[in-house]
């Protein structure tokens, strides 16, 4: 498992031609291979779909609009 540290080094890299998107790289081999995994992370998530962290104004609308429901149940968020 890997230490807040370690998490925090993650390596991107952008893949072009038959496979295309971002990716992180899990590992390096010593014969130099990459083990590669799709970038699942919130801000890869939002360049793919060119969506945006809401600003506080937008959030507070948000929430006027849908309600306290949308939050979880337990009172954190």
């Amino acid at each position: 498992m890997a230490t807040m540290a370690e998490a925090t080094k993650t390596e991107h890299v952008q893949l072009t031609g038959a496979v295309e998107g971002r990716y992180v790289i899990r590992d390096r081999r010593a014969d130099g291979e990459l083990v590669i995994a799709p970038d699942t992370s919130i801000e890869a998530i939002r360049a793919e779909t060119g969506m945006r962290k809401l600003n506080p104004e937008e959030w507070d609308e948000f929430m006027r609009e849908h309600g306290p429901g949308m939050l979880p149940p337990d009172g954190e968020g």
